[in-house]
């Protein structure tokens, strides 16, 4: 029987993952280092060996947390439309911003982390599978405008299901003017919006 050698030095007491779940359950509109460190039983200063500070923190929890979006449809439900799609999608981001209040105004500045791009890479893609005739900068036009424009209610419960209204209105009218070839120019790569959000 092998024998089992102990790591030199402490034992870890806390992770990156925990830090994250503590700035969530605290609230990522109002989490404070000092409370983090309070909530997962260690000095304020162990915090810095994870994160650099609470931008950082704030930042790493809003990506993990939006991460939970589900991209993926359920093909029995699913009418393959664009409108459809941006609609789901936006929904859950709707619902998770108004559980955690602090995610709309990541959503809106930034700095985005990798799972947030990951995620608006995908609805682009997503968009222009579902309309072809849009190429990527307009995609992203149609698909981010629409999704934003219901986060903007997304602070303010009672007008929640305003939200989705606003959004399938904004998608409805926009749908109609690609159908009738009425595109916007927009100049450049879409992309340097995402970076200029990192």
């Amino acid at each position: 029987m092998p024998v089992r050698r102990k790591s030199v030095g402490r034992p870890a007491r806390t992770s990156l993952s925990a830090l994250l779940d503590a700035a969530v359950e605290l609230g990522l509109d109002r989490f404070t280092l000092s409370a983090v460190a309070k909530r997962t039983g260690i000095a304020e200063a162990t915090v810095y060996n994870y994160v650099s500070g609470r931008d950082e923190l704030y930042r790493l929890a809003c990506d993990r947390l939006f991460a939970g979006v589900t991209l993926e449809t359920d093909p029995a439900v699913d009418s393959g439309s664009w409108t459809d799609y941006i609609d789901n999608v936006s929904e859950q981001a709707v619902t998770l911003a108004a559980a955690h209040p602090g995610l709309t105004e990541y959503l809106f500045y930034g700095p985005l982390g990798p799972e947030t791009v990951r995620i608006y890479r995908t609805i682009v893609d997503e968009t222009m599978r579902r309309c072809p005739v849009l190429d990527a900068n307009t995609a992203y036009f149609v698909a981010s405008r629409s999704f934003l424009a219901a986060l903007t209610l997304a602070s303010h419960p009672r007008y929640h299901g305003a939200g989705r209204w606003l959004r399938q209105a904004l998608t409805a009218g926009i749908d109609t003017r690609i159908a009738a070839g009425d595109l916007p120019e927009l100049p450049g790569d879409w992309t340097d919006v995402l970076e200029d959000l990192r």
